[in-house]
């Protein structure tokens, strides 16, 4: 798998993602070419054309949920959204699940400025392009474990999107 890994893939990924000028969090949700709705949308895109070459093992989605304003990282209700995807485990006693993981959002300095361009190439413009090709490559093959790929949304207003991802996760297990 690991020769499978395409550097043009990779750097053609984090130009996208820098494309969409900021990804913070409370930035647009419904632009189809500028901020975070625009850039977790085209994530979600990326995972479903890849779930064509996968025996419809694997499926896409976008996770959301609704933050009410905090007082400190969040000033207003916030839809956030989890670009996931799901390939399922060929074994069904194996209850493993693997997760491969990225935060889809950037910001500047001020964790509020929801406008000025952050492009975040490197953080963490470079995680979601490893993800989604994690995702191209390892949608090909079988596994008996199940693997989630994910780009989280709001990491940088305290992690919000892996939080909301685990407290789902520790309510579906009973943990």
């Amino acid at each position: 798998m690991v020769r499978n890994v395409n550097q043009d893939s990779l750097k053609s990924y984090i130009s996208k993602m820098v494309s969409f000028g900021t990804r913070n969090t409370l930035s647009d949700i419904k632009s189809k070419t500028k901020g975070i709705g625009a850039a977790r949308n085209w994530v979600v895109k990326k995972f479903n054309q890849f779930a064509k070459q996968s025996d419809g093992r694997l499926t896409a989605y976008l996770d959301t949920i609704t933050f009410k304003p905090d007082g400190k990282r969040v000033d207003q209700p916030t839809l956030l959204g989890n670009a996931v995807a799901i390939l399922k485990g060929t074994d069904a006693n194996d209850k493993r699940v693997y997760m491969v993981s990225g935060h889809l959002d950037s910001r500047v300095t001020d964790v509020m400025n929801r406008t000025s361009d952050a492009p975040g190439a490197n953080d963490d413009g470079s995680g979601v392009a490893g993800v989604i090709e994690a995702a191209r490559i390892m949608s090909q093959y079988k596994f008996p474990a199940t693997i989630i790929f994910v780009a989280v949304s709001g990491e940088e207003q305290s992690l919000l999107g892996s939080g909301f991802m685990a407290a789902k996760a520790k309510k579906k297990t009973g943990m």
